[in-house]
């Protein structure tokens, strides 16, 4: 049996349980003999909203609102309402990526059902799209005749940089994400588009340096190959190989400076078939862009993956796989990854991130002081012989002080899912969310501070 201390409590409880009408009628006594508890209007709110009768969230999370919630409380309206709406999750978008200076962000938004198929989903076309931060002044600037990917913009603002397949490479009949891309650039001045490398190489991951010289991608050259990772003068339209194509390599990210990549490579048969590909541990490289010097900064004994530089170019920042977590008696793709600080100066690695738990994109926040990551709900210990099902369940985005590690949830996973998290220079994070019978959305909150009053009744209007 069990025994409630409080009414209250029973109604949390019964909202747990999926005992809606009775938690709504709990709370619904509660509030009218207290009018101005704010806690008891959420919950009551919730309860709504977990029935499906959005009008009756409203009014009770406007009525919540009214009486000045406390930040406990505000975080959990925008587990129901999610942050700052940028783009529509009538469509599906991917790809975004902010301004150097935060006020723009760049995405790919698939708004039609291009291929005829009766839905609307990663398999269509996108168009690419830049938009202010507050939602305001969009711009289409390629159209989703085309396959367009990973789009970003030149750290001047000038311009546009993205991957579109316009051609039927692979003779199936169809233009898609299967054929080969050409990277294109786009003077965000002029409103002209240029080629910079032709779709007769098979093109990944571009991205501009810092000092809007060049642009660095990854490429396949021969037929059977592997990936290099090169580079291209925006002026001279000279490539120049960087790193050689002799092992596979991916996701090269640029330092700060525009000196150095970093980026993982596959060069050890770490599995014992007899061959070196994606199924062994890749290990993190950072190259000198122009002199081409190497140096491995983790082992191969590990799987290495997703680098990237913090903003003053001092540290490394990296996902590894170091464990068992899921129990099936192998390391592989099934387990989680720790999140991992390299000192480049001091040569020394620290688990900033326990892989108790799901983590994915992890990026520093532009005053070094704490690093954004998808993942799904903490653990505090890794639970044997126990199937786990925390890569299945929705995913939050989540800050960790470099510090003390304490961490913290950004956007709530009850009610929604976020993915592919990005911030800014003036410390947002822009991410695509979407909720049960939704596409993707853009969302953007602040990271260090919640929404004001004002605000959040504007995104229950926008939202809900």
């Amino acid at each position: 049996m069990i025994f409630f201390k409080t009414k209250q409590d029973k109604g949390v409880e019964l909202l747990k349980n999926g005992r809606y009408d009775d938690a709504i009628r709990i709370f619904s006594e509660l509030v009218s003999d207290n009018p101005k508890d704010a806690r008891l209007l959420y919950y009551l709110a919730e309860g709504y909203y977990k029935k499906n009768d959005i009008f009756e969230t409203r009014e009770n999370l406007f009525e919540c609102l009214e009486q000045f919630p406390d930040d406990e409380i505000i975080r959990k309206i925008t587990g129901i309402t999610n942050f700052k709406k940028i783009s529509s999750d009538k469509y599906y978008n991917s790809c975004l990526n902010f301004s150097s200076d935060g006020q723009k962000i760049i995405y790919v938004s698939r708004r039609r059902d291009t291929n005829g198929d009766g839905y609307i989903n990663f398999l269509d076309n996108g168009g690419v799209y830049v938009v202010d931060i507050n939602g305001k002044n969009e711009k289409q600037i390629v159209e989703d005749k085309f396959h367009n990917s990973d789009c970003s913009f030149s750290a001047d603002g000038r311009y546009a940089l993205y991957l579109s397949r316009r051609r039927d490479t692979n003779g199936d009949g169809k233009i898609n994400a299967k054929d080969s891309a050409g990277i294109y650039l786009y003077d965000l001045e002029k409103n002209e588009e240029e080629l910079l490398v032709s779709d007769k190489l098979f093109c990944r991951k571009p991205m501009f340096t810092y000092d809007n010289k060049l642009v660095v991608f990854c490429s396949w050259r021969r037929i059977g190959g592997n990936s290099g990772i090169y580079s291209i003068d925006i002026k001279s339209k000279n490539i120049a190989e960087i790193v050689s194509d002799l092992y596979e390599n991916t996701a090269p990210v640029v330092s700060n400076d525009s000196k150095y990549i970093i980026y993982s490579s596959w060069r050890q048969d770490t599995n014992g078939d007899g061959k070196i590909n994606f199924r062994d541990a890749s290990s993190i490289y950072i190259t000198d862009i122009f002199h081409r010097t190497t140096k491995q900064i983790t082992e191969d004994m590990f799987d290495n993956s997703f680098p990237s530089y913090s903003p003053d170019d001092k540290y490394a920042l990296f996902l590894s796989k170091r464990r068992d977590t899921n129990n099936d008696g192998k390391i592989d793709s099934l387990d989680f990854n720790g999140i991992y600080i390299y000192d480049i100066l001091n040569k020394k690695t620290e688990e900033i991130v326990s892989d108790n738990a799901y983590n994915k994109y992890p990026m520093f926040t532009n005053d070094n002081k704490s690093i954004v990551f998808l993942g799904s709900t903490r653990r505090k210990y890794n639970i044997k012989n126990v199937e786990l099902k925390d890569i299945y369940q929705n995913k939050a985005i989540f800050l960790v002080n470099i510090k003390n590690r304490e961490i913290e949830t950004l956007t709530s996973n009850e009610f929604l899912s976020s993915t592919s998290p990005r911030v800014s220079g003036t410390n947002k994070i822009a991410y695509l969310s979407w909720k049960k019978n939704t596409r993707r959305g853009i969302f953007v909150r602040d990271i260090y501070k919640l929404p004001s009053i004002p605000e959040l009744k504007e995104i229950v209007k926008e939202n809900l």
